[in-house]
């Protein structure tokens, strides 16, 4: 999508239609989704290294904050909108909003990396079977006696402990009442999840968190560019 930017009122509407897009909504977000994503903006804006961890690789998880000071509208990007899509997704499983901060900063470099690789493959939204001999370089799902389909899917596994009395490892820490995030990992293809799963079950993890993430990446792409322009605040009254 180039360098292109949106406004916030573009942001929330395309957001709003990535998770509505099986309901054929076709109206504007209301206003608890609205305040879901300033409350994640917010906080993001507002923690510091004491509240994030020194070690935190990215100074922002969403969008850095715009110049020119108070009053001047943040432009976000694309792949800002899908970080802020993918905490919604981190927020509807139960993550608390002070968490989603955490793991979307430590996750933005990899995402930043894998973004343009999401929007390139295969559309996951039209709902469209596609060969894999037209995709050799992804990942396929066998069909028994018929021609292999392509697998354009991308997994986000993530492991959250929250016992953190029993993580024993060197070098692993927690700070008290807060849980533990180990090392995120992509998986291409639902055969690479089965792969990786089956490393970490049943011994080693029981419980992993996994995201499609593809889908959304292309889902905030496309309507990104149908997005209106939508006016913040309150309209003015006229002058009679």
């Amino acid at each position: 999508m180039g360098n292109e930017t949106y406004k916030r009122g573009q942001v929330e509407w395309a957001l709003w239609r990535a998770f509505t897009l099986a309901r054929g909504q076709s109206d504007g977000p209301p206003p608890i989704f609205k305040t879901r994503i300033k409350r994640l903006l917010d906080l993001d804006r507002e923690a510091g290294p004491d509240q994030v961890g020194a070690d935190v690789p990215a100074s922002h998880a969403f969008v850095a904050p715009a110049g020119g000071g108070s009053g001047v509208e943040t432009p976000f990007a694309a792949l800002d909108v899908f970080c802020l899509g993918l905490a919604l997704d981190l927020l509807d499983v139960g993550f608390k909003q002070s968490e989603i901060v955490l793991v979307m900063r430590h996750l933005r470099a990899d995402l930043d990396a894998w973004f343009p690789r999401l929007i390139a493959r295969p559309s996951l939204l039209d709902r469209q079977n596609r060969l894999a001999k037209s995709h050799p370089d992804l990942p396929v799902i066998e069909r028994p006696g018929r021609a292999p389909l392509v697998d354009a899917r991308v997994f986000l596994v993530l492991n959250r402990i929250e016992m953190t009395e029993v993580l024993s490892a060197p070098g692993i820490a927690a700070r008290e009442g807060q849980p533990v995030f180990l090392v995120p990992e992509f998986c291409a293809g639902l055969c690479g999840l089965q792969d990786r799963l089956g490393v970490l079950m049943p011994l080693h993890r029981r419980t992993v968190i996994v995201v499609e993430i593809a889908a959304l990446a292309q889902a905030v792409t496309a309507l990104l560019g149908k997005a209106p322009l939508v006016p913040r605040g309150r309209p003015r009254s006229r002058q009679t």
